[in-house]
């Protein structure tokens, strides 16, 4: 874990030119969460905003119609506070700066004074904050909604405020200088006069050295920072500050005696990990997958989530949709897989990958209670080790797949176009294909998480595909009875999308197990699964073209597919079956000598033994399967017949 924290430091130290740039999103929107936060700060959420002049008088008062997240300085204590009294340094909440609570305002006013100094925006806000007339002035502005008053009345007849409804209301403030505004949340002088303030309040006397970056220790980190992940706001990566527990209680006896962290490196490392997480985390439930890059430019284009194509797509930087379906169209399979090695080897436009960042980040955080996140998966490696390990990921788990991408017609209106590639599934892929759509349950989002963590640790951790995550994708693939739409109705393209993605995992495992099964059909293998999946493939096709032949295509699955559960666990009896059912659609074809004969070829080249054979058959049986029907659709693409006598349909 030492090695995360320093590289998180030495991110933050290359990243230093952008602390407190607040980043704009697409529509021109500033996004205060997705900014590198300076030491000592955190987003503050504000509703109200108070205009003062440079002498503390006020001078008006407005209220935002929602919540407006700011950054604004903050302590130790205020950063983490849940209860007691902590007061921020500059922004607070009108319990800290309105006359209702007088210990936190006088907590407030004691934080103020204690940095303040001879600097005019900060003794205004002071003086108006010290007398007290806050309250007043926002009633008077007619700042508050209805729903903020209580239905009782006074003597007078009037509704009093709620307080206990407002007080949490964030502040911020507008100092009317004589020449300019001064909006203090965005001061970078205030900011950095409050890092001064800090880093000159040095509270640690004793010679000892900071467990994160080795240096010395100027001001123990008794508290860190939470939120570092927005999904599980309040757990921390690093906590030593219980007392009563048993964070550090039963082994040292105090505090300093388990762990020293200097409070300014825990703010650095903090910030960055929070910066990383809300601009690349990938997220499920509680856990968020992070990369990136120590260095200036920290994002990281090759996505170890992505499947091939929206690799490639940010690798090479295709300036236009029409630049990847241009060759994808028409039933033609872009080899993706093939141009991720040649990009590594420095062909094409590799301007990307030369220009990488000399080493890789990977972490996996969790939280497994409200109050603790953990680093449960951690790599660092080289560029090109990086690099070279996601591509042969899509290399050895690539397979026929159909992405869809947005386009616009000549009437300007979008639709989704099929994308045909050769490559590697998406983790979002590969957990629909293991597991099906998510319902919303909780126990599919740990599922998930379980499976993303298992695929990072086969790409960068030289661990071996999981066997039951196959065994479970084939078993969900040899049901196509089990994939329905929202109308309850066979859904044969969620059925195709798992079948391929099955297909792809199946390929990884068996290379793993040092055998190489080829893309396209292989005529010359032998083995009893393979030979059985064509088998089904056969069946299927023929009863697809008589269906055709008597325009009834598309009306219902197949036999073939309706028995598919059944064969891949009694092959052999379910073959006999099927078969039989084959006989009105043979006469159909006049005898679809075709099929036949392709079935006969197929049968002898069972090895003794293996036909008769009844046992369940492996994941490889649908990549016999897939194969055959993959011949049948070049095939039928090259001939351009209709289904007559040799049995080919058009798709």
């Amino acid at each position: 874990m030492v090695g995360l924290f320093q590289n998180l430091l030495e991110t933050y130290e290359k990243c230093s030119e952008a602390v407190g740039i607040v980043q704009v999103d697409a529509d021109g929107n500033a996004n205060e969460k997705k900014t590198l936060l300076p030491i000592g700060h955190m987003t503050f959420k504000s509703q109200i905003c108070v205009t003062i002049d440079e002498d503390g008088v006020f001078v008006r008062a407005s209220r935002d119609n929602k919540e407006t997240t700011i950054i604004a300085p903050c302590t130790e204590i205020s950063a983490g506070r849940s209860s007691g009294i902590a007061a921020h340094s500059l922004c607070d909440q009108l319990d800290y700066v309105g006359d209702i609570n007088e210990g936190k305002i006088a907590a407030y006013l004691s934080q103020l004074n204690s940095w303040k100094g001879n600097i005019p925006e900060l003794n205004a806000i002071y003086t108006y904050v010290s007398g007290k007339t806050m309250m007043d002035d926002l009633l008077n502005s007619r700042i508050f909604k209805e729903s903020e008053y209580q239905t009782k009345t006074d003597e007078h007849g009037e509704s009093q405020l709620d307080k206990e409804k407002i007080r949490k209301l964030g502040v911020r403030f507008i100092v009317q200088m004589t020449d300019n505004m001064v909006k203090v949340w965005e001061s970078t002088e205030l900011r950095n006069a409050w890092i001064d303030n800090m880093s000159s309040n040095s509270t640690f006397n004793e010679e000892a050295f900071d467990y994160l970056s080795g240096e010395v220790v100027h001001q123990v980190a008794a508290q860190h920072p939470k939120n570092i992940n927005s999904l599980t706001g309040n757990a921390k990566l690093l906590s030593c500050n219980d007392t009563s527990g048993f964070t550090f209680r039963g082994r040292f006896a105090k505090q300093n005696d388990a762990v020293i962290v200097d409070y300014i490196q825990s703010q650095k490392m903090h910030q960055m990990l929070r910066w990383l997480i809300a601009n690349y985390g990938y997220a499920a439930d509680s856990q968020v997958i992070v990369t990136w890059g120590v260095d200036r430019d920290t994002e990281v284009k090759a996505k170890v989530q992505d499947n091939s194509l929206d690799f490639f797509e940010n690798m090479e930087e295709v300036k236009t949709k029409a630049d990847i379906l241009s060759g994808t169209k028409g039933g033609i399979y872009a080899d993706y897989a093939d141009k991720l090695k040649n990009l590594l080897q420095g062909f094409g436009n590799a301007k990307d990958i030369k220009q990488h960042f000399c080493k890789i980040c990977i972490a996996v955080f969790d939280a497994a209670t409200t109050g603790r996140m953990g680093l449960v998966f951690y790599q660092e490696l080289p560029k090109n080790t990086y690099l070279e390990n996601i591509v042969n990921w899509h290399s050895d788990t690539s397979y026929f797949l159909t992405a869809w991408k947005k386009e616009r017609d000549e009437h300007g209106k979008d639709k989704n176009t099929p994308i045909h590639y050769i490559g590697a599934p998406s983790f979002d892929d590969i957990v629909f294909a293991v597991y099906g759509k998510s319902h919303g349950d909780k126990s599919y989002e740990i599922l998930k998480k379980n499976t993303r963590k298992q695929l990072l640790e086969c790409m960068f951790g030289n661990f071996a595909f999981p066997k039951n995550m196959v065994e479970m994708a084939a078993n969900r693939a040899s049901n196509p009875m089990g994939f329905m739409d929202l109308n309850g109705k066979f859904s044969e393209n969620d059925w195709k999308r798992a079948l391929s993605i099955t297909c792809a995992l199946t390929r990884k495992f068996y290379k793993q197990q040092k055998e190489e099964i080829p893309l396209e059909l292989d005529t010359d293998r032998t083995n009893r699964d393979y030979l059985f999946g064509r088998l089904l493939s056969v069946a299927d096709k023929l009863e697809s073209a008589a269906l055709y032949k008597a325009d009834k295509q598309n009306t219902r699955p197949t036999n073939a597919t309706k028995l598919m559960s059944a064969f891949r666990v009694k092959p052999h009896s379910t073959w006999g079956i099927l078969y039989d059912q084959l006989i009105p659609y043979r006469n159909q074809l006049n005898g679809a000598g075709y099929y036949q004969s392709l079935i006969d070829n197929i049968l002898v080249l069972f090895e003794e033994g293996d036909y008769e054979d009844n046992s369940p058959l492996s994941p490889l049986y649908l990549l016999g399967y897939a194969a055959q029907n993959r011949a049948f659709l070049k095939n039928n693409n090259n001939e351009k017949t209709e289904g007559t006598d040799n049995g080919y349909i058009t798709e």
